[in-house]
């Protein structure tokens, strides 16, 4: 009980009440007010503490604030964007808007993919009528495009055109958004015209196709010859160049092939190789450490350089000191079939080239001599380096094409597929390696039949032949 105010209090309630009682005014009275905080609040030691917000510091500093806004000023854009993606607050609000946003992008990309398939549905059913009606009425592009929806494997050419045909067919598109019924029925000339208009850096022609590009037994003179590009250097005879550089050429080549594992490529080269086997511009015998004797039955080494061809002879006799059925000729890729005039009977399995094509004065007319000496059935193995698949690698390799011709003898920038296809030859088997500058190539005469390992993979796993070709 206590005194003076006749009421009963428990006795924690008096405990606290007691200490507090202390710096009351007056000792021993406590007010109800303090009895009722003291029961319903306990203490927080952290209460005693001075508040940073006291009335003594009317600006107050939080340190860890302004060294968190200074470290923040250190950070990039880039980090600074990682850190707001991580806060809460984009993740409460801004997370949102963020996925509203990518889902329409979403759409809309959708839809003008969709549209795009839709006119094209249309496009070909119009075609195909078109063709059952009259195949003759076909125009260039409509063949193309038959082609390949017979699953016939365009020529390099033919692919290419077809390419720039499509690019046309989209700006027509866009300009026709509202009329469903406009068909898109250009003709080369109109092609061409557009072509021109087009921002291009290098080359500003569209290839030719010639209407024999399908007869088989006709000769083939296309007016483009791979050479539509006015940024590769005029072609001329390195003969004279190769017997200076012959003494030091495998110590200057070496580390560059290495760089970029070419020795892997010249394995795969020599792998194809069977029978009787001519190499072209064999240069120094960098092959022959890849060759596999026992898949042969003779090779005979070319090249226009008589002091690369001296070294050739010596280190295949280093390799293969026992194989006894080789043969060294000087001459020109260009002379091949003034060669081997004076017996006819002089055929070959497989005729390889590494990195000739280059540098050959007539590289058409060099791929052409090659087809004449082929066996029926025969292949001719190609390794050789061009055009890229990437726009900024052309334009590196149009940019410094003078310079590699001073160096190496080599222009270093023609378009491979081009030459083959201007030399009436088809490619069985393609794969391209470092950014698209490295081809690999299998390729034949066009009479002879695809080997069974050279057809496409459904034909194989059906065993079905290669589909009837589209006539023209």
């Amino acid at each position: 009980m206590i005194r003076g105010l006749g009421m009963r209090i428990p006795s924690g309630i008096i405990k606290r009440s007691t200490i507090l009682s202390t710096t009351c005014r007056y000792p021993g009275i406590i007010s109800i007010g303090s009895i009722h905080r003291l029961s319903t609040k306990p203490t927080d030691p952290s209460h005693s503490k001075p508040s940073s917000s006291s009335s003594s510091n009317p600006f107050p500093i939080d340190p860890k604030h302004i060294q968190r806004q200074k470290q923040e000023e250190k950070l990039s854009t880039i980090q600074k964007w990682a850190k707001y993606f991580e806060s809460e607050e984009f993740k409460r609000g801004g997370l949102t808007y963020y996925y509203v946003g990518a889902g329409i992008c979403v759409i809309i990309a959708f839809y003008y993919y969709m549209r795009d398939r839709y006119y094209e549905d249309i496009q070909i059913k119009h075609v195909k009528a078109k063709y059952e009606q009259d195949p003759k009425s076909l125009l260039e592009y409509e063949f193309l495009m038959m082609k390949r929806l017979n699953n016939e494997k365009l020529r390099p050419k033919e692919d290419k055109k077809f390419k720039i045909y499509q690019m046309m067919r989209k700006e027509f598109r866009r300009k026709n958004l509202l009329n469903k019924d406009a068909i898109f029925e250009p003709t080369p000339e109109e092609l061409e015209e557009w072509y021109q208009k087009q921002p291009r850096r290098s080359i500003k022609k569209a290839p030719i196709l010639d209407e024999p590009i399908d007869k088989k037994d006709e000769v083939i003179e296309p007016e483009v010859k791979g050479n539509d590009n006015v940024s590769i250097v005029p072609a001329e005879d390195t003969t004279e160049f190769f017997e200076q550089k012959a003494a030091t050429y495998d110590d200057a080549i070496k580390w560059e092939e290495r760089g970029v594992l070419m020795g892997r490529r010249r394995q795969w080269l020599m792998k194809q190789v069977h029978g009787d086997v001519l190499e072209v511009a064999c240069g120094t015998g960098r092959n022959i450490p890849y060759l596999y004797p026992e898949l042969i039955n003779s090779i005979t080494f070319l090249d226009s350089s008589s002091r690369m061809v001296e070294l050739a002879s010596k280190k295949f006799q280093s390799y293969f000191p026992s194989f006894k059925k080789v043969g060294f000729t000087v001459g020109k890729a260009e002379d091949l079939i003034n060669l081997v005039k004076e017996n006819q009977a002089i055929k070959y399995d497989t005729i390889i080239e590494t990195f000739g094509l280059c540098a050959h004065e007539d590289p058409v007319q060099a791929l052409k001599n090659m087809k004449e000496l082929l066996k029926p059935g025969g292949r001719i193995i190609l390794l050789e380096h061009g055009r890229s698949t990437w726009g900024f690698i052309n334009n590196h390799l149009d940019f410094r094409s003078e310079r590699r011709m001073k160096t190496w003898g080599c222009r270093w920038n023609l378009d491979i597929p081009e030459l083959i296809d201007d030399a009436g030859l088809d490619i069985t088997y393609e794969k391209r390696v470092h950014l698209g500058t490295t081809y690999m190539l299998i390729c034949k005469k066009p009479e002879d039949p695809m080997n069974q390992n050279e057809k496409p993979f459904i034909n194989k796993l059906f065993g079905k032949d290669v589909s009837k070709p589209i006539e023209k």
